[in-house]
């Protein structure tokens, strides 16, 4: 009965044997699922011998798994149905008697679960699969067509598949729902269904399933992405156990979800950032539904965010001396004071920045943490319309950052400290600069520079060319 719905998608069909051949007799195992296993092959152009192959993921029908024909049908006609540039696409399928097997675009880099932990993948990185998931999951609530919208009923970072460019692809929807869009709040009683530690509590406790029950997933993921930690695994506080759900909203409530934030993250960027991604995902984990964003609301929130992430210019000085900090400049905040410490070399840097939504002042120290005297301390005051367009600095033999001068649309501050050793250069277009990093201790190791365009930074130079190159980073943007 249900081959009956696949009439209209014979050009989807492919032949049992073809996908034998195309996966070498499924040898290539390549994962496990509720749905059975999946392998890889190479699946031939059907028109002609001289075109490329597709890499293909083959996901083969284990019926000891619990899983059958209704998520079978259910998957083939959603992805048979729906596109977006943001859900995997399927290239076909075969029912030949037991067999049933699904033909997905292979994507290179897995699923998002097995790069949660990974100090490989920065933060812009997860920033921009996080928005590429969210918007494939806006067009499933809101894009699909007029009067209905998708359920996915199971988002979790597993079901996030990330090509060669890193970009997500939402996959397996065979536990997917239509829901009407026609009444203000559109729901399906069903037997609840998902993954321990991303099931909405509300849709557990009363089998009404919301769209708003694929955001709480979503949330969860974020917090993932955010804590590079899995939501399924057992995590102690205060002496109890529990999920990754409940750890972060306890530690989001009392103030605390900096001490479970990846550190490698929690060193790239500014906590003002962090803290915004985090509120977006807190807002997803509401006990109220009504109080949970809508998926529109949180492509617009993570892409704001990510219009603030700079991208870095290099690090010149040392990359290995002290430890590294960061200081990168949002959209709600504006640099006033720089403080330079400094006398044969550039001992410690310190920056004063105003916070424009509450008109706090927040001062950040960096280096001089050695018991060092003779030091002569200047300081920088900007005036309102004042914004950085050049930055100029020398590195001694240490290797650590001899002097600093810094160029404004309005003055030139410096130099300070001795202008010996060599030198390095960087310019930008007015307000374009976006902040500071760096590494520091008893001196000023290195020193780096955040652009908000990946366009504006004019120029970098050196005249540094010692044999220890390690000591400068030829400028680049990442």
């Amino acid at each position: 009965m249900y081959m009956a719905k696949f009439q209209d998608l014979d050009h989807l069909k492919i032949p049992f044997e073809v996908i034998r051949l195309a996966t070498n007799n499924f040898a290539e195992d390549i994962g496990n699922g509720g749905y059975g296993k999946a392998y890889k092959g190479q699946l031939p152009h059907p028109n002609s011998s001289g075109e490329p192959s597709t890499t293909i993921a083959v996901k083969r029908l284990d019926k000891t798994h619990g899983q059958g024909q209704p998520e079978f049908s259910t998957e083939i006609n959603m992805l048979a149905r729906y596109k977006h540039s943001n859900l995997v696409s399927l290239v076909g399928f075969s029912e030949d008697g037991d067999e049933k097997i699904l033909v997905y675009r292979y994507e290179i880099n897995g699923s998002l679960d097995k790069h949660l932990a990974s100090t490989d993948l920065t933060w812009e990185q997860r920033l921009r699969i996080c928005i590429g998931a969210a918007c494939g999951l806006e067009y499933l609530h809101a894009g699909v067509g007029p009067g209905h919208r998708v359920l996915h009923r199971d988002i979790k970072s597993a079901n996030i598949l990330l090509d060669e460019n890193w970009k997500a692809k939402i996959s397996d929807f065979g536990f997917s729902k239509i829901g009407l869009t026609n009444q203000p709040i559109t729901f399906l009683f069903t037997r609840p269904c998902g993954t321990l530690g991303y099931v909405d509590p509300q849709y557990h406790k009363t089998g009404i399933l919301t769209k708003e029950s694929d955001v709480y997933s979503f949330g969860v993921v974020l917090f993932e992405v955010l804590c590079g930690k899995p939501a399924y695994e057992i995590y102690k506080y205060d002496g109890e156990e529990c999920l990754l759900n409940n750890l972060v909203k306890r530690r989001y409530e009392e103030g605390k979800i900096d001490e479970i934030i990846m550190p490698s993250i929690r060193e790239q960027k500014n906590m003002y950032s962090l803290q915004k991604f985090s509120d977006i995902a807190y807002q997803c984990l509401n006990e109220s539904r009504n109080q949970r964003p809508s998926m529109n609301h949180i492509v617009k929130e993570l892409q704001s965010i990510e219009c603030q992430v700079g991208s870095p210019t290099g690090l010149w000085g040392s990359r290995t001396g002290g430890t590294p900090w960061s200081l990168l400049l949002d959209n709600n905040m504006k640099l006033r004071k720089i403080r330079i410490d400094h006398k044969d070399c550039i001992f410690s840097i310190a920056f004063t920045v105003e916070e424009y939504s509450s008109g706090t002042l927040i001062t950040s120290p960096h280096g001089g943490t050695g018991i060092l005297s003779g030091r002569e301390p200047s300081e920088i005051s900007f005036d309102a319309d004042e914004e950085i367009i050049e930055i100029l600095g020398s590195i001694n033999h240490f290797p650590v950052i001899s002097s600093l001068c810094i160029v404004t649309n309005k003055r030139r501050h410096g130099p300070f400290g001795p202008e010996t050793g060599n030198s390095f250069s960087v310019s930008w277009d007015v307000g374009t600069f976006a902040g500071f990093y760096g590494r520091a201790g008893a001196f000023l190791d290195g020193l780096g520079f955040y652009s908000n365009k990946q366009e504006s930074a004019k120029s970098a130079y050196s005249k540094y060319r010692a044999k220890d190159s390690l000591i400068w980073c030829i400028y680049r943007l990442w």
